[in-house]
């Protein structure tokens, strides 16, 4: 083989390689919104950031309240949280809802982690808000967590999203 086919495949060899190991980010910066009903219990969630630009997760869905958790995965009831409010005691409840991208790439689990402490008197009872991202249809090795602040009907939060 001659020296010019020696380099000529070692370069080809070299591209193929780097444009192989460059199949995108499997993790990214997310910022979101998500705006819920109390009289509906759905959502509006549309995010942002490295996470979404490199396609991690969709940048739009539609969710739906599937119920309420303690710290440990136990479901809630509503009257269950009623007592708990009517107690005054600091407590966990987690939300989680079912959420289905507007585009039509999959779903995913969203779950807000919330410290509430219905003692307070200036009407805010969460006192601290994380999030987590589970994968579903479309987004199966996808995952997520960070921190997020709630204003009246809507969290906003921050965080990172992880496709194994």
């Amino acid at each position: 083989m001659s020296v010019l086919a020696r380099q000529s495949l070692a370069l080809l060899s070299l591209f193929v390689l780097a444009t192989g190991c460059s199949s995108g980010s499997d993790a990214g910066d997310i910022a979101f919104e998500s705006v819920f009903s109390p009289s509906t219990e759905d959502s509006v969630w549309t995010a942002t950031g490295e996470a979404i630009d490199d396609g991690l997760l969709c940048p739009a869905a539609t969710g739906v309240l599937q119920g309420f958790e303690d710290e440990n995965g136990v479901a809630r009831t509503r009257d269950d949280l009623g007592s708990l409010f009517g107690a005054g005691e600091p407590f966990v409840s987690v939300s989680v809802d079912s959420m289905t991208c507007d585009d039509g790439s999959g779903e995913f689990t969203l779950r807000f982690i919330n410290e509430v402490d219905p003692s307070r008197s200036d009407g805010t009872t969460i006192i601290a808000s994380t999030w987590t991202i589970t994968g579903g249809s479309g987004y199966d090795t996808t995952s997520g967590e960070g921190n997020a602040e709630e204003s009246g009907t809507a969290f906003q939060g921050t965080g990172t999203v992880t496709k194994e």
